[in-house]
C-alpha cells in the first residue's frame, strides 16, 4: 500500500421594455459570501459556549485525514472513492482571522467544535512520478458540536447523528502529488443544490449558495497517520492515506444579471416619470 499525505451604474434612462428584453438568457455571477455564524442556534447548542462569529467568508481547517481507493490498484489510470475528515480551527476574512474564542479545535475540552466529513469519487491519471487526480462528486458536511471529541486514531466525533449545519454536493475539483511531496488540491463544492442546504438560524445574510476549497499536498513528514486505521468507517486496507490542510471560502447566491438589468430598466422609467412630473 502506498502512503500518501494530503495536506491539500446604472444609466437611468432605459426603458421598461428594454428591462424585460433582457429577462433571458440570464447569465449568472457568483460573489464571495460574508457574513455571520450564530452558533448558539445551532443544533444541540446550550447557549453558554457558542460565540456569534464575523463577519468571516472563510473556514480554515486543521490537519486532517483522507482516504484514497484506486481501482484498479496496478494501473496508470482509473477510477478512485474518497473520505475525508478535519475540524475547523478558525474563521478569518480577507486572511484575517474572526475572533470566535470559544471554538476549540483539540479534540477534547470546553467549548465547541465544527468538524467536516467528505466522500468523494472522481479517477487517477498516473505520469511519471506524477499522480493527477480529478474529482467529478461527492458530498461534504460541517457540523456544529457542544462536546470536542473528534478522534483521528478513533475515526471518531467528526459525524453526528443530528443534521450538519451546512451541507452540499462536491460538483469538481482537481489536484496532484508528485514525488517531491508538494502538490495541491481544489474543490468546487454546491450548497445550494438539490443535496444541499445549510441552518437558516445559524447563517446570516441568507445568500450562501457554494464555496471553494483548496488544499495543500505534502506527502512527507506527518506523524498523524501512522496511528490512522479508518476514515469515516473505510478500513484504510487497499487504500492510501492522505494528511489534508486548507480551507473553504464560502460563495453567495448568483443574482441574475438579467435581473440587475430589469431592475435598472425599473429605475430608468421611475426615473424618466419624476422628471415628467416635475415639468408639469
Amino acid at each position: 500500500m502506498n502512503t500518501y499525505i494530503f495536506t491539500t451604474g446604472f444609466k437611468r434612462g432605459l426603458l421598461l421594455a428594454a428591462g424585460l428584453s433582457l429577462v433571458t438568457p440570464v447569465t449568472m455571477a457568483a460573489t464571495t459570501w460574508v457574513g455571520i455564524a450564530d452558533y448558539s442556534n445551532a443544533p444541540t447548542a446550550g447557549g453558554v459556549d457558542e460565540d456569534s462569529v464575523g463577519p468571516f467568508d472563510t473556514y480554515d481547517f486543521g490537519v486532517g485525514v483522507s482516504l484514497i481507493k484506486f481501482t484498479p490498484t496496478s494501473a496508470t489510470t482509473g477510477s478512485l472513492s474518497g473520505w475525508y475528515q478535519s475540524a475547523v480551527v478558525e474563521h478569518s476574512l480577507d486572511f484575517v482571522t474572526a475572533p470566535s474564542p470559544n471554538l476549540n479545535s483539540s479534540g477534547s475540552g470546553a467549548g465547541y467544535e465544527l468538524t467536516a466529513v467528505a466522500r468523494f469519487t472522481g479517477t487517477y491519471t498516473i505520469s511519471g512520478a506524477t499522480n493527477t487526480f480529478q474529482i467529478t462528486g461527492g458530498n461534504v458536511g460541517l457540523y456544529f458540536d457542544t462536546t470536542p471529541d473528534y478522534n483521528f486514531a478513533a475515526d471518531s466525533g467528526f459525524e453526528e447523528a443530528y443534521a450538519p449545519i451546512l451541507f452540499g454536493s462536491i460538483a469538481g475539483g482537481e489536484g496532484s502529488v508528485n514525488a517531491s511531496g508538494s502538490g495541491f488540491e481544489e474543490l468546487s463544492l454546491n450548497f445550494s443544490g438539490a443535496f444541499g442546504g445549510y441552518d437558516h438560524n445559524v447563517y446570516s445574510p441568507d445568500t450562501i449558495g457554494g464555496g471553494d476549497a483548496i488544499f495543500s499536498i505534502k506527502t512527507k513528514g506527518v506523524s498523524l497517520l501512522s496511528s490512522v486505521n479508518s476514515v469515516l468507517g473505510e478500513s484504510k486496507v487497499g487504500g492510501a492515506l492522505f494528511a489534508a490542510d486548507g480551507n473553504l471560502q464560502l460563495t453567495a447566491v448568483p443574482v441574475p444579471t438579467a435581473i440587475w438589468m430589469f431592475g435598472t430598466g425599473l429605475i430608468g422609467m421611475i426615473g424618466a416619470a419624476a422628471r415628467k412630473k416635475t415639468a408639469v
